[in-house]
C-alpha cells in the first residue's frame, strides 16, 4: 500500500491538483471548500473533520451527502465526472478546505483512503467515534477510561490510532524522499541554492 501511495506522489508531486485528480479517478471524490471557517464549522457540527471521510451508516453522513451536493452544484460540473452523493460513495470522500489543499496534507489523507480500500481496520464509525474522543476528551493520554471499555472498543481504538501513526510515518519518509530532492530540484532549476 505504501508504494502505491508513494507511486501515486512521485507521479503528482507537483501539484495537488493532480493528486486529487488520481484519488478521483479511484471513484473517490474531493471536494475543496472555499470558505475554511465555514466548512470546518459545518463538518463539526455533522461529527466530521476535514480529511478522508470513510463511508458511514445513519443521518449524519447523508446530511454531509446533501452538504457535498449542495456545494458541488454551487460550483458547477465535479472535474472528474459527475459523483452521484445520493449512492453510498463506497469509497468514502476526502473533504479539504483552500489552506490544506497542500500537498502534504494530501499525502496524509491519501495513505488514510489507500489503507481504508485494502481493507485495514480503524475506519469503522466506532472507530472513528473513539479516536475522535481519544484526541478531544482525552488529548491523546489513554486512562482509567479504558477499564470501562469493551474488548471491540480497545481494538477498534488500536486500529485507528495505528492507522494515523503509519499515515504519520508515511508523511515523513514522502516528505524527505520525495518533497525536499523536488524542492531542491526546482531551486537549482530556478538558478538558486538553499542553505
Amino acid at each position: 500500500m505504501a508504494t502505491v501511495a508513494r507511486d501515486a506522489i512521485k507521479a503528482h508531486c507537483t501539484e495537488p491538483a493532480q493528486l486529487a485528480n488520481f484519488i478521483e479517478s479511484h471513484q473517490t471524490p474531493v471536494f475543496v471548500l472555499n470558505h475554511a471557517l465555514l466548512g470546518n464549522m459545518a463538518l463539526f457540527s455533522l461529527g466530521f473533520e476535514i480529511g478522508f471521510i470513510p463511508p458511514a451508516e445513519g443521518r449524519r453522513y447523508k446530511m454531509l451527502k446533501q452538504l457535498l451536493l449542495t456545494q458541488a452544484k454551487r460550483l458547477g460540473p465535479h472535474p472528474a465526472g459527475d459523483f452521484a452523493l445520493d449512492n453510498d460513495l463506497p469509497h468514502g470522500v476526502i473533504v479539504l478546505t483552500t489552506p490544506l489543499c497542500t500537498l502534504g496534507y494530501m499525502s496524509h489523507q491519501l495513505h488514510h483512503w489507500l489503507a481504508f480500500r485494502s481493507g485495514m481496520q480503524g475506519y469503522c464509525d466506532r472507530a472513528q467515534k473513539l479516536y475522535k474522543q481519544f484526541w478531544q476528551k482525552q488529548k491523546g493520554q489513554l486512562g482509567q477510561e479504558v477499564y470501562k471499555m469493551s474488548t471491540e472498543d480497545i481494538l477498534a481504538l488500536k486500529a485507528a490510532i495505528n492507522r494515523d501513526m503509519e499515515a504519520l510515518q508515511f508523511l515523513r519518509s514522502i516528505t524527505d524522499e520525495v518533497f525536499i530532492p523536488a524542492q531542491q530540484a526546482r531551486r537549482l532549476s530556478n538558478g538558486s541554492t538553499s542553505a
